[in-house]
């Protein structure tokens, strides 16, 4: 378990906590002492209700401002999707865009959008403050109408009044999640915040953005910008920009941006650096001859070898297919390593799991024109 899940895990815990504690100490009392016809059976059914109104509304909230902050910031949408009901863009087969609905698996705690930048200095300020504004919003409508009703009676204004608690605790809770300023299972508005700092950083979200949009509608090869200041994250960039490169045959290009990162390696976090080792020896087993390699990997750290031993990683994978056909011939432990596929389908955008579809697959094609072990083997059963 990754810290990124752990961390995610104690926010869920935290947020159910949040949600119980008002149901208890705040709602049921007042249910007790102003309306005795509702048994505990029934304010649990009411507090059950509210709840999913309260998730429904929060998601809507939050689409809705992220979708009105991609527009103020100068982004087109490609995918929206709210709890699996999914609104998405495709290219037809006369090169014309539209928009189907349909019901997808997503990547977040409530949903997923994909955008992408329309112009070059596109502001994702907007994108990432906007759901907060609409929190503060519906936080503030919950008081002033809490305080309207306060003075006044009656069953269902009572009602109103807990059930508009509960909804505003709910995106109170989601705010939390989503502001929180770290990376979670998904990459949220409060990573985003710390991120989007450094004017540097802007570009780079914007040239990766650009990058997914381009994998996304499967489009031709364009040239990435790739970032001679190196932060963390114009490193995890330039590291995609490379894989980028050696995809569409320019290897000597690709190594080069990785050795870059190298001396600059102390600007880069470990997780970072990690990723960039992996994607080096990907690309050396398949150009380099097998010494080379082999001597590659054995300079690499323990932590680094352990993570691709155990293909904590779509990258971890493909390179461990590569290091064990190759070297270990072992067909157990490849299909161990296409096991683990599924794994991470829903922590990556569509267009990255199609890219690192098909680095797996010049993968296991390359370990079977170089030996026997994979002869007719299926690898597809594994993306099903």
């Amino acid at each position: 378990m990754t810290k990124e899940d752990l961390l995610s895990g104690f926010l869920y815990l935290v947020m159910a906590g949040v949600i119980i504690l008002v149901g208890f100490l705040a709602i049921r009392p007042a249910f007790s002492n102003e309306l005795n016809f509702l048994k505990d059976g029934m304010t649990i059914l009411f507090l059950v209700v509210a709840l999913i109104i309260g998730v429904v509304l929060n998601v809507i909230l939050f689409a809705l401002g992220h979708a009105l902050g991609a527009k103020l910031g100068g982004y087109t949408i490609l995918l929206n999707n709210l709890l699996g009901f999914c609104f998405y863009k495709y290219k037809k087969e006369d090169g014309k865009i539209s928009t189907k609905f349909g019901f997808k698996s997503f990547n977040g705690l409530t949903g997923d959008m994909i955008i992408a930048p329309k112009k070059e200095n596109s502001n994702p300020m907007f994108y990432v403050f906007m759901p907060l504004i609409f929190i503060l919003l519906e936080i503030a409508a919950y008081i002033a109408v809490a305080s309207m009703l306060t003075s006044k009676s009656g069953n269902t204004l009572f009602l109103i009044k807990y059930g508009l608690m509960v909804v505003a605790t709910v995106g109170g809770c989601m705010g939390i999640y989503n502001y929180f300023p770290a990376k979670l299972d998904s990459v949220n508005d409060g990573y985003r915040l710390v991120l989007l700092r450094k004017k540097v950083n802007i570009e780079a979200y914007n040239v990766r953005l650009g990058i997914e949009a381009r994998e996304y509608f499967n489009e031709a090869y364009e040239e990435p910008k790739v970032f001679e200041e190196i932060t963390d994250f114009t490193a995890q960039v330039n590291n995609e920009t490379a894989m980028y490169k050696f995809s569409n045959g320019e290897t000597e290009s690709a190594l080069e941006i990785l050795d870059k990162l190298f001396a600059d390696e102390k600007k880069i976090s470990k997780n970072t650096l990690r990723d960039i080792k992996i994607n080096k020896a990907f690309i050396y087993f398949l150009t380099k001859d097998l010494e080379s390699a082999k001597e590659l990997i054995n300079s690499f750290d323990e932590e680094t070898n352990t993570f691709i031993t155990n293909c904590k990683s779509l990258g971890a994978i493909r390179t461990y297919i590569l290091y064990i056909g190759l070297i270990e011939k072992s067909k157990s432990e490849i299909e161990f390593a296409l096991g683990r596929i599924k794994k991470f389908k829903e922590k990556v955008s569509s267009g990255t799991y199609i890219k690192e579809k098909e680095f797996i697959k010049k993968a296991t094609d390359y370990v079977n024109e170089n030996s026997e072990l994979l002869k007719e083997f299926d690898y597809e059963i594994y993306f099903k």
